[in-house]
């Protein structure tokens, strides 16, 4: 349907230097892991954001609520991922990363038993933190991301 694969990739930190990816379901992100069938069903969450990263995270609003939600550690927001890398509180800082991802050929398989290969293409959405007060600050805005389709 496209040229190339390109995923969106949640990640929590609590100093906003390490960053701690949430794992999704279904869709690709660890290197060594096959891909995922699921048929008949499919996963709402993963193809919207899979649409979200053939476009700006401006005109996908699904990509500032699953950051908001994140840093209040939202149970049902939690439930789309295979789990919470901070345990059960939420993190002081939430970002969305866009990757370009490609499967890996037989040799690099055999060699390195990855699946996937990818390459990082920067700050998909603003990195948040939540302030004492409530509210949501950016603590740094996006990257200008190369043209992908």
């Amino acid at each position: 349907m496209t040229r190339g694969r390109y995923e969106i990739e949640f990640q929590g930190s609590n100093d906003g230097q390490n960053w701690q990816p949430y794992l999704f379901r279904n869709k690709p992100q660890l290197l060594n892991e096959a891909p995922r069938i699921y048929a008949p069903y499919q996963p709402r969450f993963d193809w919207n954001l899979w649409f979200a990263s053939l476009g700006d995270w401006q005109q996908n609003d699904i990509v500032p609520a699953t950051e908001t939600r994140l840093l209040v550690d939202d149970r049902d927001v939690i439930a789309l991922f295979r789990g919470n890398p901070f345990g059960n509180v939420a993190p002081r800082y939430v970002r969305a990363v866009l990757y370009q991802y490609w499967f890996t050929t037989l040799d690099d398989k055999g060699r390195t038993g990855n699946w996937w290969r990818r390459n990082l293409l920067g700050l998909y959405a603003p990195a948040i933190e939540r302030t004492p007060d409530g509210r949501y600050m950016i603590t740094a805005p996006p990257d200008d991301l190369p043209p992908h389709d």
